[in-house]
């Protein structure tokens, strides 16, 4: 079976370096990039992170390009106060070896989508992907897929209303999601079912590898955030899940469905509204209903565990 050509359009991010982390272990996924945006933590942090990420993996083939570094049009207000203010812990790294390259993130995405199939995991703020829209008129039609991380159905986790990836630029989020690409979209409904527990942790710690270490590491201050907001410490893989449905796609329940997001309304701005009813089931949109989380956590632990 072919491999995914894939990028993964990212703002590390504790969730976010699990995801990529997961990806790169995997080889059913051929990951040509990590592209990067700012949300979680300033787009200089999070190409950092990626940087970090592609060392740790030990995978000087893939390519870091920095992307946007501010919404369409708010100013960035970031995630410090949940993943640390470096974004992955705030745990000591070396200066790492991988380098960024010269291209911008969007007009690499056109290069790599012009090359051959392209699967998108867009797991930040969707500001570079608007952007490639508006770059390169019709590119949506020549990308193989896209599947996001994002949005909330009944509760966000910013606001009442809004998730954290589609609130950070929700002019851009509109912008994807009326698009004609195919879209898998994740939503906090799915990914609260994900989670891992301090049993996880210790697992990663006694795996006596570096990427073992350091993923527990970032996770502790993430698990220690869960406990005084959630009164657990169970912490949720939301990332993780747009990297799960591209290599495990029928353990994650789908239905389709139309979405649209919220730009404007007092309470509301970067809600999405996911439109269920029956006339949408057959939409090029799905959506992610459900998981079994021991199954999910089984395929993690044995992905990581292929680090040496």
């Amino acid at each position: 079976m072919a491999r995914t050509r894939l990028v993964i359009d990212t703002d590390p991010g504790v969730d976010d370096a699990v995801a990529i982390l997961l990806a790169l272990a995997s080889d059913e996924l051929d990951v040509l990039a990590l592209t990067t945006v700012a949300g979680n933590v300033a787009v200089d942090k999070t190409t950092l992170n990626a940087r970090r990420l592609i060392d740790l993996a030990g995978r000087p083939d893939v390519v870091v390009a920095r992307g946007c570094a501010a919404p369409l049009v708010t100013a960035l207000d970031d995630a410090g106060d949940v993943h640390g203010l470096d974004g992955l812990g705030d745990i000591e790294w070396s200066e790492p070896v991988a380098r960024e390259c010269a291209e911008h993130a969007v007009d690499l995405l056109a290069r790599l989508i012009a090359e051959g199939p392209l699967t998108i995991a867009a797991i930040g703020p969707l500001t570079n992907l608007a952007l490639l829209q508006s770059r390169y008129p019709g590119i949506e039609s020549r990308v193989e897929r896209v599947v996001i991380m994002g949005g909330a159905s009944f509760a966000g986790n910013v606001t009442a209303a809004a998730e954290f990836n589609i609130w950070c630029d929700p002019e851009a989020a509109a912008r994807v999601f009326a698009g004609p690409w195919p879209i898998t979209l994740m939503p906090l409904d799915l990914t609260h079912q994900a989670t891992l527990n301090d049993d996880d942790l210790a697992y990663l710690r006694g795996l006596g590898t570096e990427v073992g270490r350091r993923v527990a590491a970032i996770l502790e201050p993430y698990a220690a955030y869960h406990e005084r907001w959630h009164g657990n410490r169970d912490v949720i893989m939301h990332d993780a899940m747009a990297i799960y449905e591209l290599l495990a796609p029928e353990a994650i329940a789908k239905q389709g469905a139309q979405v649209s997001v919220e730009t404007a309304g007092q309470h509301t701005r970067g809600a999405t509204v996911i439109d269920r009813r029956r006339g949408y089931a057959s939409s090029s949109t799905r959506v992610g209903v459900a998981l079994d989380n021991p199954t999910f956590v089984a395929f993690l632990r044995e992905r990581l565990a292929r680090y040496r």
